[in-house]
């Protein structure tokens, strides 16, 4: 696709990089991306794809904005408490970048389901809070064979990682099942009605899985591919652990 003189001008801070240039814009604005969790890390990929150019935005979610949201969810407002969160994004979205293709699923989303959302896809990011929702991830995207950027964050912690297992040329790479149980169970882990989160903390990490989406889709840059990054919010540290392929994996090894 050909970039008009208007997109030339707008997307001209990120043309300049000689990492993305022309030709990597031009990526961007033909790219398919998902978005599963429209939250705190959501709220802040959303924000960011849209100002980048991603093409076409899949957004999926199936609650409705609560007032305790607003603390860290900002595309949404004081008006749009009680409305499903999908509705809002997509007016967020429509509002600051009119390139953006805007594609809503408001429904709770299982393995299969987004195995047909994925199809013709480059990406999906993973906003979700809730535990079977990521092993749901974790599956589709392995069976569909594109990336799985996945985030996490409660309290002042954060975790990011991408997770390349079935995508072609990525065999060797390891999977969100690799690196989490399924036996845990999902009241065992801590989540932020719970435990409580701020909002830098969730910017952060939607932040770091933005960058990733942009350094897979022009190919720019390393991926973050077979390790997770910790950041502790509390003393300010990033830490980056190596991950590998689990032999005993539920979900990629056969």
């Amino acid at each position: 696709m050909l970039i008009s003189e208007t997109q030339i001008y707008r997307y001209a801070r990120q043309l300049v990089m000689p990492e993305i240039n022309e030709a990597g814009q031009q990526l961007l604005l033909s790219s398919k991306v998902v978005i599963l969790g429209a939250g705190g890390l959501g709220s802040a990929v959303i924000a960011n794809l849209a100002a980048a150019g991603i093409g076409e935005l899949i957004i999926c979610d199936n609650d409705t904005v609560d007032l305790s949201n607003l603390n860290r969810q900002f595309i949404y407002r004081e008006q749009d408490v009680g409305q499903p969160k999908t509705l809002q994004a997509q007016r967020f979205v429509e509002n600051i970048n009119s390139d953006v293709s805007v594609k809503i699923k408001q429904q709770t989303i299982n393995e299969n389901s987004l195995i047909e959302i994925l199809a013709g896809c480059d990406l999906l990011v993973d906003c979700t809070d809730h535990f079977d929702t990521r092993f749901a991830a974790a599956r589709a995207s392995f069976r569909i064979g594109v990336p799985h950027v996945f985030g996490g964050a409660v309290r002042f912690d954060g975790q990011m990682a991408t997770f390349m297992a079935g995508v072609p040329g990525y065999e060797k790479s390891a999977c969100f099942g690799c690196l989490f149980s399924e036996d845990v169970k999902t009241n065992q882990v801590s989540n932020c009605a719970q435990a409580g989160i701020l909002s830098p903390i969730t910017g952060i990490i939607g932040n770091l899985q933005s960058l990733e989406t942009i350094k897979w889709i022009t190919k720019a840059g390393e991926t973050a591919v077979n390790k997770i990054t910790l950041f502790d919010g509390y003393s300010g540290n990033f830490n980056s652990i190596k991950i590998s392929k689990n032999q005993k994996c539920t979900v990629c090894f056969d």
